[in-house]
């Protein structure tokens, strides 16, 4: 009885080695997919929402108006990963909010009031970004 409790236990080992052939660099790669019009912070989210604005009509397709509709999605998040007080993160927040439920009424068409309202988001995101402290204060309180 010992053997086969030993040997189902060293079959539950290796089952659990069994590899699929592409070499992973993370644990956790299977879990997050980044999307590449993901923002590398807050100022180049800014950027890119500015660079799909400026996109010629013409050339401005559905995945265009998705990957604005997604990046405006995520300022918050972004923000949310600086150092920005919470007082200067609402704003981004609120803003972001407003103009995602917009876009999401209009199937992410990029109407005239949708428009002005991502370039406010870029302009209030700017705004913003001088008021991200370049660390966060001491915990400790003033040095002895």
């Amino acid at each position: 009885m010992r053997i086969c409790i030993v040997l189902c236990f060293i079959g539950s080992l290796l089952v659990g080695c069994v590899h699929d052939g592409e070499s992973k660099t993370s644990h956790f790669e299977h879990d997050h997919e980044v999307a590449p019009h993901w923002p590398n912070d807050l100022a180049d989210a800014a950027i890119k929402l500015r660079k799909r604005l400026d996109a010629p009509i013409s050339n401005r397709s559905k995945q265009v108006a998705k990957e604005i509709a997604d990046i405006v999605s995520w300022v918050p998040e972004i923000a949310a990963d600086t150092n920005l007080s919470e007082q200067d993160w609402i704003p981004l927040d609120t803003a972001s909010d407003s103009l995602s439920a917009k876009l999401q009424s209009t199937d992410n068409e990029m109407t005239d009031e949708c428009r002005r309202q991502t370039v406010a988001l870029c302009e209030l995101i700017e705004q913003s970004l001088d008021n991200i402290p370049a660390q966060l204060p001491s915990l400790r309180g003033p040095a002895s």
